[in-house]
């Protein structure tokens, strides 16, 4: 019983991880990238991190991938920033989260809801896939 619920948990807490982790990448495409109509999220994404491109970005993280988490890193901090959240700060409060998400346009929150279902379908799929434990 308490195995089953450790799991159920870990398993809630990967979620919400994947939904806070998708939620930031397009925020920080959004917030800090400057969008244009003729830009994906991933194109706003590398001009957030300040990359010209998302080409440019995915060949910088093959060289070097310790430079572009910097870079994401102090883009993530930049974003929570916007919304009044300091590095002191649990992170990220929830209802910044809130305060990013309902600040997104519908094109980026359908890309969001889309994101999470896809990952949420790859993570139910992958538990599936994976013996069950009789103990």
């Amino acid at each position: 019983m308490k195995r089953d619920f450790q799991q159920r948990l870990a398993k809630l807490e990967t979620q919400a991880s994947v939904r806070r982790d998708q939620l930031l990448l397009l925020a920080i495409a959004y917030y800090l990238g400057n969008p244009t109509e003729v830009d994906s999220q991933f194109e706003a994404y590398a001009h957030a991190l300040g990359y010209p491109s998302w080409n440019e970005l995915k060949q910088a993280h093959e060289k070097e991938s310790s430079e572009v988490l910097a870079r994401g890193t102090s883009a993530n901090e930049k974003l929570l920033a916007k919304f009044g959240v300091s590095q002191e700060d649990e992170w990220p409060a929830a209802d910044a989260l809130e305060r990013i998400e309902a600040g997104l346009s519908d094109e980026y929150k359908n890309h969001l809801k889309e994101w999470i279902e896809s990952a949420l379908r790859e993570l139910r799929s992958g538990d599936e896939n994976k013996p069950r434990d009789s103990a």
